[in-house]
């Protein structure tokens, strides 16, 4: 175990211990080896969300599919990118350890993505005006090795970047806090390379083609792959520690087995998993109740990915409806794959502000905003942000019902109509004073509220899912943090399946809204079986006791 005393920056340690939480001293205590690790998450989310921006577009332009079709396929794809990291946590866990499991998965990844950019060179057949078979078989070849890149990283990079801290810092409050900001910094540098490649993305789609569109994530993710082999020689390295897989099928078939013997079980134990100490370690007991704590704290996340999943889909089809020109910004065109920029320039500003001064705010008047508190709230504001593009989706309806609302090519044209004025920030006007065409910005709204929400559900779970993980299990508990993700995405595509056109596009997206709230009510009712134990006067805290959920749920 690391402790401060003898520690290298021992002073600065203990500066920070009297220092108040929220301030930028914490940054002279990261470990050298992080500027690796942030520039590389940079340039990795730069590439993945750049093509994920023009995906949908480019199915449905390019490859000829409906846009119900194209929301099932994008889905598809991002449930495969966050289904896969449990690929990647075997390997990490059993195999490779997490620095040999990221550098090769990625070379896999930038793979796919030149292979995707390749693919979408071909013009279209001048006859169908579709992407040829080959173009259209390359670009399943190019998501699928993406997926299986993308996602055999996830849970590696975010828990490598962790240990540089859990095993060159000494235990205690400073050590905390240092892996709060962290957290919040990583989530940063995955916005800033997010929100810019969907702004530059989109452009290249619009003014060149696909393919260089596609070639722009491609050089970012070679220059991921260059900065993290870059830092080799600073990272903290901890091999593969064995198959976690195997250890927790070992505790709970011994679990129930012992249970039903007499073999030294009493039945005074306190958890069901108990009388598998009898055959196994006490560690491995603890390590592996401490897994399924994090799996039932996580049971209601799957419908946040699901909500929040709209955004790159529905969104974006619901944004081609509208009007992209804002006359009183320079007479800007905003193209519909880039409003999705919103979500990371506003984390940008969200981030520093919860982490620096709303969180300590509370915390400081004896008001901290627990876990899962901010889970719940985050819940909350993304069902709202999904009922708020249900109202803009309804006027959108009520404009084409009266036939004044054109198509996306009609919605952005070359010149400003003659017949049409500006009034206002939202709002075209024909001369007559009758709307002409609802404004894309009222799109603004409702990205605001789910960019809030993902500042309460996914830092608060990213951070959750490491600091809660047994050291042994930490890749395979990012991995199960990602597969909730995967799983929201099944939801998507297992409800538009169902659902197909027999709802208009704004009932869809109010009952998202109604199985999101049911959601919600589930997790604060996991809440009320949850008890936080914290022990102020000691500074060595198990991570696996960091949580003690006292209830017979798990």
């Amino acid at each position: 175990m690391v402790t401060s005393e003898g520690h290298p920056r021992a002073p600065l340690l203990e500066e920070l211990k009297e220092t108040p939480a929220g301030t930028l001293s914490e940054w002279r205590l990261f470990p050298s080896s992080m500027k690796f690790i942030f520039w590389n998450e940079f340039c990795e989310r730069f590439s993945f969300y750049g093509l994920k921006a023009i995906l949908a577009l480019f199915l449905a332009d390019r490859l000829g599919l409906s846009e119900l079709k194209a929301t099932e396929m994008l889905h598809v794809f991002t449930m495969a990118c966050y289904a896969t990291p449990v690929l990647g946590a075997v390997i990490s866990d059993t195999l490779l350890g997490k620095y040999r499991t990221i550098l090769s998965l990625s070379l896999l990844y930038a793979l796919g993505n030149w292979v995707m950019s390749v693919s979408a060179i071909p013009d279209l057949d001048p006859v169908t005006k579709r992407a040829s078979t080959h173009a259209i078989m390359g670009s399943a070849a190019g998501l699928m090795l993406i997926a299986m890149g993308t996602g055999g990283i996830k849970p590696c990079v975010a828990a490598f970047g962790g240990d540089q801290i859990e095993f060159s810092m000494p235990h205690g409050h400073v050590k905390e806090r240092l892996r709060m900001v962290f957290f919040s910094v990583f989530y940063f540098a995955i916005n800033v390379g997010a929100f810019l490649s969907m702004i530059i993305t989109p452009l290249l789609r619009a003014n060149v083609s696909y393919a260089a569109a596609f070639g722009m994530p491609s050089v970012l993710m070679v220059v991921s792959v260059l900065i993290f082999w870059a830092g080799r020689g600073k990272y903290v390295h901890r091999g593969a520690v064995g198959s976690v897989f195997s250890t927790v099928g070992k505790v709970v078939v011994d679990a129930v087995r012992l249970r039903k013997g007499d073999f030294g079980y009493q039945r005074g134990d306190s958890h069901w998993l108990d009388p598998a100490k009898v055959a196994n370690t006490e560690h491995d007991v603890e390590d592996v109740k401490a897994l399924l704590r994090v799996i039932v704290f996580l049971l209601p996340a799957p419908m946040f990915g699901c909500l929040y999943g709209q955004k790159a889909s529905v969104w974006v089809f619901q944004a081609r409806q509208m009007n992209g020109r804002v006359s009183w910004l320079g007479d800007i065109i905003i193209r519909p794959d880039q409003m999705q920029a919103l979500d990371p320039f506003l984390i940008l500003f969200f981030i520093p502000l919860s982490s620096q001064v709303i969180y300590p705010f509370f915390e400081k008047h004896g008001m901290g905003l627990k876990l899962m508190k901010r889970m719940i709230l985050g819940m909350f504001l993304c069902c709202l942000a999904i009922f708020t593009s249900g109202l803009v989706q309804l006027a959108i309806d009520r404009q084409a019902t009266s036939g004044s609302i054109g198509s996306y090519s009609n919605a952005f044209p070359t010149s400003e109509p003659a017949i049409s004025i500006y009034n206002g920030v939202f709002n075209t006007i024909n001369a007559n004073g009758t709307t002409h065409q609802v404004s894309i910005l009222w799109q603004v709204p409702q990205y605001a509220i789910i960019t809030a929400a993902e500042v309460l559900f996914s830092i608060t779970g990213l951070e959750f899912a490491y600091s809660q993980a047994p050291v042994s299990m930490k890749s395979v508990v990012q991995a199960v943090w990602l597969l909730t993700s995967a799983a929201g995405d099944m939801v998507t595509i297992s409800l538009v399946g169902i659902i197909g056109d027999k709802l208009t596009k704004a009932n869809r997206s109010f009952l998202f809204v109604g199985v999101g709230l049911i959601a919600m009510l589930f997790m604060i009712w996991i809440s009320s079986y949850l008890k936080y134990k914290e022990d102020v006067n000691d500074e060595v805290v198990s991570m696996a006791d960091n949580l003690q959920i006292e209830s017979t749920v798990i």
